[in-house]
């Protein structure tokens, strides 16, 4: 859902503004080209975390942690609350501090009564890539089913699973729902134990996809504003391909996916065999119209810097 929600949006704002370089690497991933970032940096000599050999499709560079998993997370994250503040104001908290909905995990959004009958809305933002470094790696089901290598491990750590079947039964059949299970705690174990809670995953591919409950929470917001914009966001942030509040707040979201999986794609590091491009000595008259005056009128007329332009 709203995979190429971006390709639609007018770059006359900030927030649906997107670097030439981060939609040229999301055009060719969607088309499953090579990058030209990766490629212009030498991909068979660029190594990947655990001494890989970097990828030119860029899978590997969205699974190294040094890259930066929480600054799209935290991107991506604010870029969704801005929206539910839009709907919900100030009822919206990002990661609450005191709350007692877990343990180990802080949720990443709450609000006040925008759950199901009422209740507590608890969402946990999970951002995550289908494929692989190692194409053996890669699930099958992602290729017929949206969100079928990332949505069923993520909904089984956030929600947990109850033992099924016997260990006998050999491993567990989509098809059929046959097999065994083993039990899995979940992550939001107290928080889904609460009456007053409704617990969400709001899961995101570096593709571009949503999944259903954000797809839920996208309608309820148009619903609850009748899917009309307001005077401030008619005027400052509408332009000609959105006309609803729906398109609106769904290209802003769209856009930060795109701009934060190509960033981690671009910074690709060269490893000691590949040739590094060299920086150019800073000018030794820098510092002296620094220090004269930051205009070139003043540098033509400073003695020092005439003395250093004197022919020897």
């Amino acid at each position: 859902y709203q995979a190429g929600a971006f390709l639609n949006a007018v770059p006359s704002r900030r927030d649906f503004r997107i670097p030439t370089w981060a939609l040229r690497i999301a055009v060719q991933r969607r088309l499953g080209l090579p990058l030209d970032e990766a490629l212009a940096r030498g991909a068979p000599t660029c190594s990947a975390r655990g001494g890989k050999v970097q990828d030119p499709l860029g899978d590997a560079a969205s699974n190294i942690g040094r890259l930066g998993h929480c600054g799209r997370h935290n991107s991506l994250l604010a870029a969704l609350a801005k929206v539910m503040r839009s709907v919900w104001g100030m009822l919206v908290e990002v990661e609450p501090r005191d709350h007692g909905y877990s343990n180990d995990y802080r949720p990443d959004v709450s609000v006040a009564g925008a759950g199901r009958s009422r209740s507590r809305l608890v969402g946990d933002v999970k951002f995550k890539d289908p494929l692989s470094s190692n194409p053996e790696d890669v699930g099958q089901r992602g290729a017929f089913v949206g969100l079928g290598n990332t949505e069923p491990g993520t909904s089984a750590d956030v929600f947990g699973l109850e033992q099924r079947g016997a260990v006998g039964d050999g491993d567990f059949r989509p098809s059929d729902g046959g097999g065994y299970v083993a039990y899995k705690k979940a992550d939001y174990a107290h928080a889904l134990s609460r009456s007053d809670t409704d617990v969400q995953m709001y899961l995101f591919e570096t593709f571009g996809g949503w999944c259903n409950a954000v797809k839920r929470l996208f309608y309820q917001m148009k619903d609850k504003v009748r899917n009309k914009l307001s005077k401030r966001q008619h005027e400052d942030e509408a332009s000609w391909s959105t006309r609803s509040w729906l398109s609106l707040q769904a290209q802003a979201p769209s856009a930060c996916q795109s701009r934060c999986s190509s960033r981690r794609r671009k910074r690709l590091r060269p490893s000691s065999g590949s040739p590094r491009r060299r920086r150019t000595p800073p000018s030794p008259r820098l510092p002296c119209v620094t220090t004269c005056l930051s205009v070139f009128v003043a540098w033509r007329l400073c003695p020092v810097c005439a003395a250093s332009r004197a022919p020897e």
